[in-house]
């Protein structure tokens, strides 16, 4: 793991200004385009919450997500296509499922590094205030979150060789995840129908979490461990998948 933490730096490093101008900017857009626009249509939840407040995490998700996405295509798309890195990797002897495993984690601790600027840069333009406990509970959202994400994307990554279904995928499932998961509207505004369904997926059930937690002091574990079993055993289903992509 730690090798693979390493690589994660030095690449950093290779584009540090680029990441570095990606993670200040990012947060000012999606306060600009969402989180302003959205205020002046919804100025307060069904319960009574500050949207703002309310939508805060849904926010830094968002970010988490556009952040973490190249990095798991470049890991499961360019390296095992382009640059067939990932073939050579796979051929060390660490099995399918440790390569997986480490590739999505090195991923997901990049992600929340990255992500923790944007934490407290929307703080400071939202006008929120958030407590170390809020703190810690958006940190462990975010990373199950991205736990769900890396593996839907590396599903992605290693069904297809064409780069325009991985951007057409990548774009749907995005969008899907987005207005499925309560990260900007809350599910009373959708018809009965749809709630229905959107509730029960491990997403879904990440941003149910934190708000429970920080709005009304309640764990529920079922809200917790769904997401985090279904992350763990969809790895173990990534490993297989690219074991038989590569054919080894």
């Amino acid at each position: 793991m730690q090798a693979f933490l390493i690589r994660r730096f030095w690449l950093l490093r290779q584009r540090l200004i680029s990441s570095a101008g990606l993670v200040l900017v990012l947060p000012i857009i999606v306060f600009l385009t969402v989180s302003i626009g959205m205020k002046n249509v919804i100025m307060e939840t069904m319960g009574n919450i500050s949207y703002n407040e309310w939508v805060y995490p849904g926010l830094i998700m968002l970010i988490n997500t556009i952040i973490i996405t190249p990095i798991i295509f470049r890991d499961f798309h360019f390296m095992r296509l382009e640059s067939q890195t990932l073939v050579t990797l796979s051929l060390s002897p660490l099995s399918k499922l440790q390569i997986v495993c480490y590739l999505i984690f090195a991923a997901i601790i990049e992600g929340i590094i990255l992500s923790m600027v944007s934490i407290f840069i929307l703080l400071y333009l939202m006008e929120i205030s958030l407590a170390v406990s809020s703190l810690i509970y958006i940190i462990i959202s975010v990373s199950l979150f991205s736990l769900i994400i890396a593996n839907a994307f590396t599903t992605l990554s290693l069904s297809t060789h064409r780069i325009n279904h991985i951007f057409v995928g990548a774009s749907i499932i995005s969008l899907f995840i987005i207005y499925s998961s309560q990260l900007l509207i809350e599910f009373d505004f959708y018809p009965k129908s749809l709630i229905d369904i959107f509730k029960f997926l491990p997403t879904s059930m990440i941003s149910n979490w934190y708000r429970l937690m920080v709005f009304k002091g309640e764990f529920n574990f079922d809200l917790f461990f769904i997401p985090l079993i279904t992350g763990i055993l969809w790895i173990f289903l990534n490993s297989f998948l690219m074991k038989r992509v590569l054919k080894q």
